[in-house]
């Protein structure tokens, strides 16, 4: 599977949308746990909680960003953030470190 990044900005009132994710995400993790979904967030970086409600970063593996979008707006997340999919490569800067001994 590809990895994919995908950026969130928020619609509306920031802590609405995080209460809304509080609710639903456990459901949904464990959907994407038991291979119900067409893709998996891997790990998500919100800084709402450290005053910042304007972003929110997400690390997919999907096959495309249509499967993305396809659970994030079945879900209602759509409905509270907007959704920027991008492929990615990741970079193991433990691994590029090894490089230079």
């Amino acid at each position: 599977m590809a990895k994919y990044f995908a950026l969130h900005t928020t619609i509306g009132d920031p802590a609405a949308g995080w209460d809304f994710f509080q609710k639903g995400a456990p459901a949904l993790a464990a959907a994407m746990a038991a291979g119900q979904t067409p893709a998996k967030c891997i790990k998500t970086w919100n800084p709402f909680a450290f005053g910042r409600g304007d972003y929110v970063f997400c690390l997919w593996e999907a096959e495309n960003p249509e499967d993305i979008m396809s659970i994030l707006s079945n879900s209602g997340l759509t409905d509270y953030v907007t959704v920027d999919v991008m492929p990615v490569a990741e970079i193991d800067w433990a691994e590029l470190a090894l490089a230079v001994e």
